[in-house]
């Protein structure tokens, strides 16, 4: 948190400070996840902030973030990619094989 004080200001008059945080839930692929199974690659991911998880499912999605790719020299660099197109999806387990305890987590 960063602020200046403007002229005007006169001490003892105190002051406000409001302050805001947003979270972004996302899935995050975790590193080296990937397996193929049944002829699909499957990646593996961990939750990340506070989501409705149960709307990111049977739905396509796409892909960003930051890649560390090797150098030709042998070196790191840092890469962000965007991928729109779907390329993702995390399906859902029928309802018959669901628990109990697993279908409460789709109550709104």
């Amino acid at each position: 948190v960063a602020f200046t004080v403007g002229g005007k200001y006169k001490p003892g008059n105190g002051f406000t400070i409001i302050g805001g945080h947003t979270d972004s839930p996302n899935l995050k692929v975790k590193p080296r996840s990937k397996k193929e199974q049944h002829g699909c690659m499957q990646l593996g991911v961990e939750c990340y902030g506070g989501g409705l998880w149960h709307t990111w499912f049977d739905r396509d999605l796409g892909l960003s973030g930051r890649v560390l790719l090797r150098k030709d020299d042998g070196g790191i660099k840092q890469e962000l990619v965007k991928i729109d197109q779907p390329v993702a999806r995390v399906s859902t387990l029928c309802i018959h094989l669901q628990s109990a305890e697993e279908r409460k987590g789709f109550t709104v």
